[in-house]
Parts: structure tokens; C-alpha cells; sequence
């Protein structure tokens, strides 16, 4: 949620966004880069760490039919 004191205030807030998102006013950013399978973490952290994404990087994992490797 948020630090609002007044729960009123942010019920109107979050009204407010929905309204939005319904319209379709608001968009989110949307990497093109996909980050699939753990092999590709240390990738995802590198373009983190450089700066190439900001926020969260996503890592995709494929559920597959295999045993573990362990």
C-alpha cells in the first residue's frame, strides 16, 4: 500500500489508477529482453548491475519433463 494516514485518500488514489489501467492510459514498461532458464541469471544480474534494466529482471523457467541433474 502506501504511508497514507488517511485510508480514504488512498481508496480515491487506487480508484483513480484503475480507471487508468481500464482506459488504457497506463501502460508498463515492457523489456524486450527475456531471461529464460537459470542458466541466464548471471545475465540478468550483469544487465542490472550495467544499468541496461532497471526495476526487476524476470527469469523465465521452463517447466520441461526432465529429472534434476542432482
Amino acid at each position: 500500500m502506501t504511508d497514507r494516514i488517511d485510508p480514504s485518500e488512498t481508496a480515491e488514489i487506487w480508484r483513480g489508477l484503475t480507471s487508468m489501467i481500464d482506459q488504457g492510459l497506463l501502460k508498463p514498461t515492457v523489456y524486450e529482453r527475456e531471461y529464460i532458464g537459470l542458466t541466464s541469471v548471471s545475465t540478468a544480474l550483469q544487465d542490472l548491475s550495467n544499468r541496461k534494466i532497471w526495476g526487476k529482471a524476470v527469469v523465465r523457467i521452463e517447466r520441461q519433463n526432465q529429472k534434476p541433474r542432482l
